[in-house]
């Protein structure tokens, strides 16, 4: 199999977690990419992720503190991983299209719709790939909800709700993300409920809604959760408390392109008892949309037939079938491989085979000269509409996407544009 030769860029948790992909990915059989490379500003974390890589694949890459001297020293590298913090990334991945560079970039693809912009900007200059590292949608019980709405299940969406809340005062995985430079919890959490939105639903056309920052000091927590294993190496620095200034509470109003209407809630300022809830509702009955990383089956209530879940579900969506790679990851058995009602797995086993199907597709991409699921434009109205709702907070009125793309409104992220020398 032909394989693309690559570097990880970027080598603290988040490379680390991509690395454990690549690793699912080699175990899979279907490996088509080889690291040769791990880059980092931080010495210390390239030569950790090349140590670890040596451990799990058997082969030791590159370690380099600059991009230009990495292209310079191995001339037939072909792509880039992008796994900073969002801040950077359109530092990092300008300056890979303008090495010759594919680039696979973490969300968000930018830290604000400008740096998206010039992103996409520098790719049209090399005429090289360029895919977002987008997963929620990629897993399996995201693909059968999916596939139940494709199939007019419930049918004619109209309504679509995500509420969530919890974290209280606690720093939430790292410092840095109740940040407003570095784009805070609600866009760097933020960007998955709004992919999600425009996988299940389709564009979204204008949004209005208010932002709130009501925990103005953040502690550090006694545990992290279910990433501890990926970011542990870093907790002795993570300081006892600090003062977040990005805001941790939306509410907001979403009109959809198809005139179905949207209520997106998140904070990461609840006390007490954590909740969630998304659901959508149609012309037929409504649908609980299947978990992201935890294996839960989508729900249906439809009129006059009470629920429907697991397998029963698979009568309901005929074209839901995964790919090769999901298939091979995820497969229950050998009569279910394709087409898994649910599945069964710790979350760090998830989050890894999600990370090897993102990099699966980038490789397969750039072998074939085909365009990514998640490609710049989606990544970026991914981030739109994160920055929709936070603009719409500050102008107090209905904010279009179109209007966010093209920079026609802007008061919200100018501090972080002047941050960044945007």
């Amino acid at each position: 199999m032909d394989r693309v030769r690559f570097a990880i860029v970027g080598c603290g948790g988040m490379g680390g977690r991509h690395l454990l992909g690549l690793k699912e990915l080699h175990d899979s059989g279907m490996g088509n990419v080889e690291l040769v490379a791990a880059c980092d500003l931080r010495r210390d974390n390239a030569e950790h992720l090349a140590d670890e890589a040596e451990r799990l694949l058997g082969r030791r890459p590159g370690v380099y503190t600059d991009m230009a001297e990495m292209v310079a020293r191995i001339p037939d590298l072909q792509a880039v991983d992008i796994t900073t913090e969002g801040g950077s990334h359109h530092r990092v991945a300008c300056a890979a299209f303008d090495l010759g560079l594919h680039v696979l970039v973490e969300k968000p693809m930018g830290i604000t719709v400008r740096a998206c912009n010039q992103i996409l900007a520098a790719q049209a200059r090399a005429g090289k790939v360029l895919s977002v590292a987008e997963n929620y949608r990629r897993d399996p019980m995201n693909r059968l909800t999916r596939a139940l709405l494709d199939a007019d299940a419930i049918g004619t969406p109209y309504l679509y709700m995500d509420i969530s809340s919890g974290s209280g005062n606690r720093i939430v995985i790292t410092p840095w993300r109740h940040m407003k430079h570095m784009g805070g919890m609600l866009l760097d959490g933020g960007v998955h409920n709004a992919d999600l939105m425009l996988y299940f639903m389709g564009d979204v056309r204008e949004v209005y809604a208010q932002t709130r920052l009501w925990e103005k000091t953040r502690y550090r927590p006694d545990d992290i959760g279910g990433l501890k294993s990926f970011y542990e190496r870093w907790a002795a620095e993570m300081p006892a408390s600090i003062q977040a200034t990005a805001e941790d509470t939306l509410v907001s109003v979403l009109n959809f392109s198809n005139g179905a209407l949207g209520q997106w809630t998140q904070s990461y300022a609840g006390h007490g008892q954590g909740s969630g809830l998304r659901v959508i509702y149609g012309s037929k009955g409504s649908m609980t949309p299947g978990g992201s990383r935890n294996g839960v089956p989508p729900v249906l209530h439809l009129d006059g037939a009470g629920e429907i879940r697991g397998d029963a579900l698979l009568e309901l969506a005929p074209s839901y079938h995964l790919d090769d790679i999901s298939a091979r990851l995820y497969g229950t058995d050998s009569t279910s491989a394709t087409r898994p009602a649910a599945y069964q797995m710790p979350f760090p086993d998830a989050d890894r085979k999600l990370l090897a199907i993102e990099n699966y597709e980038f490789a397969d991409c750039i072998l074939r000269g085909t365009n990514p699921e998640v490609d710049g434009r989606v990544g970026r109205r991914a981030v739109a509409i994160c920055y929709a709702s936070f603009e719409s907070g500050v102008l107090n009125r209905p904010v279009t996407l179109d209007e966010i793309e093209a920079e026609a409104t802007g008061r919200y992220e100018a501090d972080v544009n002047a941050h960044y020398g945007l």
